[in-house]
């Protein structure tokens, strides 16, 4: 399949909702049974300690910026450890997402529809999901796009209405529940709240376009949904009473029950379900998506759709038995679920960063002393380029490539385009003195072996006979000096002995 990628704001609003989901219904009655009226302090508590995992997610998906959560696994831990871990991990997510579907259920035949069975809430709803699942995550992500300032428009409306009944005295006294009871408020606030955060690994930063806004946006979709949560919370207990919030399953549909303006608008709850179902559904597909998706990967299946139906209809029928009933749900919940999820989602990150980041160091100092030993085979490249080309100097032979960046003898005739060639020796009369005893001088340098050669050709009559018009004071001096001068500076190699000869005929 093709890579699917989607927005910052998109993967932002993903964020929001995702940290909402279920907690936004069953998490106010859960911290206020211990934390009494002190419930909103400990979810203002937990909403900072968020800040820390969201830190730890960004940190991981920063080490394997092109891996998702499933493929990190194999990757940092090796196939063999990683299945194992990923395993367990979408054992958690098959397991949460039946719950999900549980929920739904629960909270339809309870408050909506007593009469209907909960299969047909878990069936129906199963049905949007895998379709989303099928469609990909970019259809999915313009979806919640669309769902977002619905949910804001109607959390607003929410809050506006049921401001008027607020009773500050529910709230009072202020710190009067105990360290132990905050403390364990607060784990089970992380745990329903940032604890499926992880999930959002599945497309961050892989799947998303830009990184460093998409980062932001996993703090600042976190921290808004922290904000709703609080705000449902506090409200609860300010109208209900920390009681009333305790003992009921769903506080935040009752508190929408209270809902009455000039006694005309009531009876308007089910926007609040409204608010819920959009949340649970952001949370559901991430948990039914990450499964598939996963299971298609631990197969190295190159497309997950073929898993779609049969895990669609294995987690429908897991709704129906993961719990017998709401109490058993509550009791899941408070002690077994902040175990289990911070095992999968905290432990199991923890663990792949720790070897990323080893891993990373590794390779960097392996690429530090790769690029030492390149330095230090480029320096003995240079000094045996060094001492070859001394050598190439000493040698006699090799004195005029050397001079001439190291001409090759068949490019002579294109490097002497300012020289005299032997054949041309009349029309370069005015320039050279004595073309003679310029290849006798030129042969002076380049063969040793042949100074006695030279030396005749110098002292032959033959050769001077052209410069007789001059006195004897300057022949001698060009035979010294200038020619010495001129065949050193200009030409690159010397003329062959029977073509010096041919040519002194020719003069002469």
């Amino acid at each position: 399949m093709e890579k699917e990628v989607i927005s910052s704001r998109q993967f932002t609003i993903i964020t929001f909702l995702l940290s909402i989901g279920t907690a936004i219904l069953i998490i106010p009655s859960s911290i206020a049974s211990s934390s009494k009226q002190d419930a909103w302090i400990a979810a203002s508590i937990g909403v900072v300690l968020s800040l820390l995992v969201v830190k730890l997610f960004v940190t991981l998906g920063d080490q394997t910026p092109t891996l998702n959560f499933i493929e990190a696994n194999e990757k940092l831990l090796g196939r063999f450890f990683g299945k194992i871990t990923v395993v367990g991990f979408l054992s958690l997510t098959l397991f949460a997402g039946g719950e999900l579907l549980y929920f739904i259920g629960a909270f339809m035949k309870t408050e909506v529809m007593p009469e209907t069975p909960t299969m047909a809430f878990a069936l129906l709803f199963i049905i949007i999901i895998m379709y989303a699942t099928y469609l990909g995550i970019e259809n999915f992500a313009r979806s919640a796009e669309i769902l977002f300032p619905m949910f804001v428009l109607i959390f607003i409306f929410f809050v506006v209405s049921i401001t008027p009944q607020i009773k500050f005295e529910n709230i009072q006294p202020i710190m009067e529940a105990s360290k132990t009871s905050i403390l364990y408020s607060i784990i089970r606030f992380v745990s329903v709240f940032s604890f499926s955060l992880v999930m959002l690994l599945m497309i961050y930063p892989a799947s998303v376009n830009v990184q460093q806004s998409s980062k932001k946006g996993f703090y600042i979709g976190m921290l808004l949904g922290g904000f709703v949560l609080v705000t449902l919370i506090t409200l609860s207990i300010l109208v209900l009473g920390p009681a009333n919030t305790a003992s009921r399953t769903f506080p935040s549909y009752a508190l929408a029950q209270r809902i009455s303006i000039g006694n005309f608008l009531q009876r308007i709850e089910i926007i609040m379900a409204f608010m819920w179902i959009v949340s649970i559904f952001i949370r559901t597909f991430m948990y039914f998506y990450t499964t598939v998706v996963g299971i298609a990967q631990i197969m190295k299946l190159k497309d997950h759709r073929p898993l779609i139906l049969p895990m669609g209809i294995i987690m429908v029928g897991l709704s129906q038995i993961v719990h017998p009933d709401i109490v058993h749900s509550n009791i899941y919940n408070d002690e077994i679920w902040p175990i289990y999820a911070f095992v999968c989602t905290i432990l199991l990150p923890i663990l792949l960063l720790i070897v990323a980041v080893i891993r990373n160091r590794k390779s960097q100092g392996n690429s530090t002393e790769m690029g030492h030993a390149d330095s230090n085979q480029g320096q003995m490249t240079d000094a045996s380029n060094a001492v070859s080309n001394q050598g190439n100097q000493t040698k006699p032979d090799n004195m005029d490539s050397n001079q001439e960046n190291q001409t090759k003898p068949d490019n002579m005739n294109s490097n002497q385009e300012n020289q005299a060639k032997p054949a041309t020796m009349d029309s370069n009369q005015d320039n050279q003195t004595n073309d003679a005893n310029t290849d006798s001088t030129q042969d002076n340098q380049a063969k040793p072996d042949n100074t006695v050669s030279n030396q005749e050709k110098t002292d032959n009559p033959v050769s001077t006979k052209d410069n007789q018009d001059k006195s004897a004071t300057s022949n001698s001096s060009q035979v010294t000096q200038p020619e010495a001068g001129n065949a050193t500076s200009k030409q690159d190699d010397q003329a062959p002995p029977d073509k010096t000869s041919s040519d002194k005929k020719n003069l002469e």
